[in-house]
């Protein structure tokens, strides 16, 4: 008869001779999705101005005025509406935006999205259903944002 037990990262493994060995194992690890990094503006907020952000901002409420990051991700999320000029890395709408938008990598605009303005993009995925009104310009040289020069 064998049995095993677990305690603190040791497995005890009894054989049927009654010995009692001992082996280490390793802790568990467990794969974040970098929930900590995530700035949620929620569907009660209501902001106007300019933010300026790092890492992800999640819009589920109604903001006004301009987003900008360099590195960052923003996610207009299915109750968020937008009425601002985006300028990101990478733009996942599934809400309503009224601006224009430039990323330097990637938009997705997601099954009920309606984006009335510009875009500009290095890669562009737009699924059924998706309202869109504006000019489109996808380049796979990517865009940078107007406020730094192109590189030769």
């Amino acid at each position: 008869m064998k049995g095993l037990f677990r305690k603190d990262g040791e497995v005890f493994t009894k054989e049927e001779s009654n010995e009692l060995t001992v082996s280490k194992t390793e802790p568990r690890k467990e794969s974040k999705m970098g929930v900590e990094n995530v700035t949620n503006l929620t569907a009660d907020a209501e902001f106007k101005g300019t933010i300026k952000f790092s890492n992800v901002l999640k819009i589920d409420g109604k903001f006004e005025g301009e987003l900008v990051t360099n590195e960052g991700n923003v996610v207009v999320g299915k109750t968020g509406t937008v009425k601002a000029n985006i300028k990101v890395k990478n733009a996942i709408i599934e809400g309503k935006v009224d601006g224009n938008v430039i990323a330097t990598e990637k938009v997705e605009l997601r099954q009920r999205a309606h984006l009335i303005g510009d875009l500009k993009a290095k890669i562009l995925v737009i699924e059924e259903g998706v309202v869109f009104i504006g000019q489109c310009n996808v380049n796979p040289e990517g865009f940078k944002p107007a406020n730094q020069p192109q590189q030769p």
